[in-house]
């Protein structure tokens, strides 16, 4: 018997976007030196134990950055406004990774757990001269906060209880994580976030644009086709063509 517990819904949360070209996330793809609009995607999971559960707070409106798309309206705080959340009632905030869009607003949450690879906060408090994607201001006031740090190269089953478990799949960064989180209804799910930020990416073998390690990120993306053909049900966080149901609507 199948003792695992499933989350209560899923939201995904719209906080602007970036105009870039396709190939700037995608080297090699098709039309790819056009710049298009790429959405930016958050997720809030409600957990029935744990409680509230934020994967990625976005870029930050504060400074905004030349390719961002976007103002205050947009960002997590304001989106989960929306659903009347403030920062102080998400319980843990897991980084996929810590690049400026993603981490960018982590400063609003400092009674929040993050969940972050031990690489990947090594690799975002002292970054190779090569490892682009880092803004040291973003989070410079973060560091006293309350961390756990997943170990490096392997799945972590956050709760013990198969609800959220952290997916190793560095390559684009060297702690990169997506997350795969089970629901009720819509069965099972994974949060892929950079390790494929199109569905091209995943398609075509194409590389997720700046990359710390490329072999790894290329065993990410068959990863991802794994769990796809296991009957994992994909989210990619920047891809244009994709449609979500948006909050303040949900998956179960």
């Amino acid at each position: 018997m199948d003792h695992s517990v499933s989350c209560a819904r899923l939201y995904v949360l719209h906080v602007g976007g970036f105009r870039l070209p396709r190939n700037s996330v995608a080297p090699g793809a098709l039309n790819g030196a056009e710049p298009v609009y790429m959405p930016i995607y958050c997720y809030l999971i409600q957990h029935p134990t744990h409680g509230n559960i934020l994967v990625d707070t976005g870029q930050g409106y504060d400074k905004p950055t030349p390719a961002g798309v976007g103002g205050p309206e947009d960002s997590v705080v304001a989106k989960l406004g929306e659903l009347g959340l403030t920062p102080d009632d998400i319980d843990y905030v897991i980084l996929s990774h810590m690049h400026l869009d993603h981490a960018g607003e982590m400063s609003r949450f400092p009674r929040s757990t993050f969940v972050v690879r031990r690489e990947e906060l090594r690799a975002a408090w002292w970054p190779e001269k090569c490892e682009g994607g880092y803004v040291y201001d973003q989070y410079k006031d973060t560091r006293d906060y309350t961390y756990i740090q997943v170990p490096d190269n392997v799945d972590y089953d956050l709760f013990m209880d198969g609800s959220v478990i952290l997916v190793d799949t560095h390559g684009h960064s060297r702690g990169h994580q997506s997350v795969a989180v089970r629901l009720r209804n819509t069965g099972r799910a994974l949060l892929i976030c950079d390790a494929a930020s199109l569905r091209e990416n995943l398609e075509r073998s194409l590389l997720p644009g700046v990359c710390t390690d490329n072999w790894r990120a290329l065993e990410s993306l068959e990863k991802i086709r794994r769990y796809e053909r296991g009957g994992y049900r994909l989210f990619f966080m920047h891809d244009p063509d994709v449609e979500y149901r948006l909050s303040p609507r949900y998956y179960d």
